[in-house]
């Protein structure tokens, strides 16, 4: 193909075609044609789709490359995705072979309460020949989404009939609207069976329906199963319960000097000796607040 099309005045037609007379001062992009004709500068900007490209410089690419990326050892390459994937190190524990569940306990269970206590010294604990039968069917019954129990059941096979939950350890709890536990909130109503509630000297007696303190008489664990971390386990999980239904202000609890650290650790604060004078006195008040925010 002849190229003297070059070499023709602006305004002359080109392939039958006449350049717009409003064209001046536009340019069409350039062609690999005109980069091989010799009248081009090719110091000029390199343009593409019309636009001028900055130029660059290759040294500081190299210097871009360099800082964002760091030499690895090819030979130790292989080992980071097992690193990456490589589950967190945890030992089993004995809890663990109890296959542990908690759920909220009922009057179904007094007798099974009855027999977790035996773990408390026996001036402390609830025994049939105490007659703590009917204690335990009066919170059970009264406020039984305040008490919780930690259950273990043994792994059986596909044709082994499902036996009866043990459980292992609980959580006996009532209201009370005393920012501590006390004597009256701790006794058995003597006409619980009948009555709502009963008050003596304005204070009521057991389980109080208003009160914005949930008051913990038992945290017990039957003996053959202390030692694996069932109490501090079922604690966090019923303080976790009672926090997120946001049901009461606080929790507290009466504890002997032995076991202030263990409900310490829980996050409960010591708040001196207590009045109370169950089972001999002695006692601590330990109180956890739930309103912190």
């Amino acid at each position: 193909m002849s190229d003297q099309s070059h070499n023709q005045p602006a305004d002359h037609p080109i392939n039958g075609l006449k350049p717009l007379s409003n064209g001046d001062g536009f340019h069409l992009p350039i062609t690999g044609n005109d980069l091989n004709h010799g009248g081009y500068d090719h110091s000029d900007a390199i343009m593409t789709n019309g636009h001028a490209l900055e130029e660059t410089d290759d040294d500081d690419e190299e210097d871009e490359v360099e800082d964002d990326y760091v030499a690895v050892d090819h030979d130790d390459l292989n080992e980071y995705p097992y690193w990456f994937r490589r589950p967190p190190v945890r030992q089993p524990s004995k809890l663990d072979d109890l296959h542990p569940f908690v759920q909220v306990l009922t009057q179904s269970n007094v007798d099974d309460c009855v027999a977790v206590e035996e773990a408390f010294p026996e001036q402390e604990r609830c025994t049939r020949e105490k007659a703590c039968i009917a204690p335990f069917a009066y919170r059970l019954g009264r406020c039984p989404e305040l008490c919780l129990g930690l259950f273990t059941l043994p792994v059986l096979g596909l044709d082994q009939p499902k036996p009866r939950p043990t459980l292992v350890g609980h959580v006996i709890a009532t209201r009370t609207s005393t920012p501590y536990v006390t004597d009256r909130s701790m006794e058995l109503p003597a006409d619980w069976k009948t009555a709502r509630s009963t008050v003596v000297d304005g204070e009521t007696v057991g389980h109080d329906e208003y009160g914005s303190s949930i008051a913990i008489h038992s945290l017990a664990v039957l003996q053959e199963h202390q030692g694996k971390q069932v109490g501090s386990t079922l604690m966090k999980s019923y303080i976790q319960r009672i926090r997120e239904a946001a049901i009461a202000d606080r929790i507290v609890i009466i504890a002997h000097d032995n076991l202030i650290p263990f409900y310490e650790g829980l996050g409960f604060e010591n708040r001196g000796l207590s009045k109370c004078q169950f089972g001999g006195g002695g006692w601590t008040d330990m109180a956890l607040e739930l309103n912190t925010e």
